[in-house]
């Protein structure tokens, strides 16, 4: 009778990690949270959030203009973006989660690829001259005193909100580096001769995940912000690019771009060692890209009032990389 409680004991904790329990609550759902991408799945470049875990997937805008390379803020309240909507000039925006409340930032020549930092208090953005040349700048959350940092593009701030890593280019290969806030303390941190892409800072620091070209198709790579350890996490003969981790660091998400496909493109998941686990989003006439992480804790809401709680089981998927 003791190993019959005793199985039916265990059998029951098993079912529990397996199947979902709902417990009402606000509509999100424990350790789960968005990603916000930017599609031309619809035949323009809009913004759309999903679950990391696939599923209920929502536009937030509908327009003829280009929105894309969305940002979320720290505290998840937020999403900066890119948009041309004004006199044809691509500038920063900052509007509501829900799509809503959108308001212009910068108003000078050509600005993109908004960074917030860890307290949510500045953005870093590329921003470009007459002349075409791009320069890293910091601006406050509300779009005042925007102040040049480097030259550079594509910025991504530290975690500990000390640094910002970037592109720049030197002697025509665009490779990643680092500088101080302060604007001092330039350096690179990585160093072969192929041209690097999009680069992103772990939550914890330590690494720097990028896009690098390779026997003509960028792979993902990670590396130790010291410039050691770089480690290739794709192999596939497509293009990948625009890594962004996880807020555990546990997972990255990236774009694949099918060369043999112009314009079409998904959003893919692996873990931080590059276990394939899934496409994200379907396949469709349009290019997906960008995505970005919201906070922990954030979900697109079910149709019910409803948290829902998963135990730590999982199945990888096939390694598709």
């Amino acid at each position: 009778m003791f190993f019959k409680t005793r199985r039916c004991l265990t059998v029951a904790l098993v079912l529990s990690l397996l199947i979902p329990m709902h417990i009402a609550k606000s509509g999100y759902t424990a350790g789960r949270t968005k990603i916000a991408f930017s599609s031309t799945r619809d035949g323009n470049s809009e913004i759309y959030v999903m679950d990391s875990d696939e599923g209920n997937l929502k536009r937030l805008m509908a327009n003829q203009v280009y929105d894309g390379k969305p940002a979320w803020s720290p505290d998840g309240q937020q999403i900066a973006f890119v948009s041309n909507r004004e006199d044809d000039r691509y500038q920063i925006y900052v509007m509501h989660v829900d799509g809503r409340n959108a308001k212009k930032l910068t108003d000078t020549l050509e600005n993109t690829d908004p960074s917030w930092s860890p307290d949510g208090q500045k953005i870093a953005f590329t921003s470009r001259n007459a002349g075409g040349r791009a320069h890293i700048a910091v601006m406050d959350a509300d779009g005042h005193n925007s102040l040049k940092l480097t030259d550079g593009q594509v910025p991504s701030w530290s975690p500990d909100g000390t640094r910002v890593a970037f592109e720049f280019l030197k002697d025509g290969i665009n490779q990643i580096y680092e500088i101080n806030i302060n604007g001092q303390g330039f350096k690179g941190v990585t160093r072969d001769f192929a041209n690097k892409k999009a680069s992103a800072w772990s939550p914890n620091g330590q690494q720097i995940a990028y896009g690098s070209l390779h026997e003509g198709f960028f792979q993902i790579y990670v590396v130790d912000v010291n410039g050691k350890n770089r480690v290739r996490l794709t192999r596939n003969q497509v293009h990948h690019w625009h890594p962004a981790w996880s807020p555990n660091g546990e997972t990255i998400a990236y774009a694949i771009s099918d060369v043999n496909v112009p314009g079409r493109g998904t959003i893919h998941l692996m873990t931080a060692d590059g276990k394939y686990l899934k496409q994200l989003s379907d396949f469709h006439n349009g290019r997906d890209a960008h995505p970005d992480f919201g906070p922990i804790g954030l979900a697109v809401a079910p149709s019910s009032n409803t948290i829902t709680i998963w135990g730590r089981l999982k199945k990888l998927a096939p390694d598709l990389r």
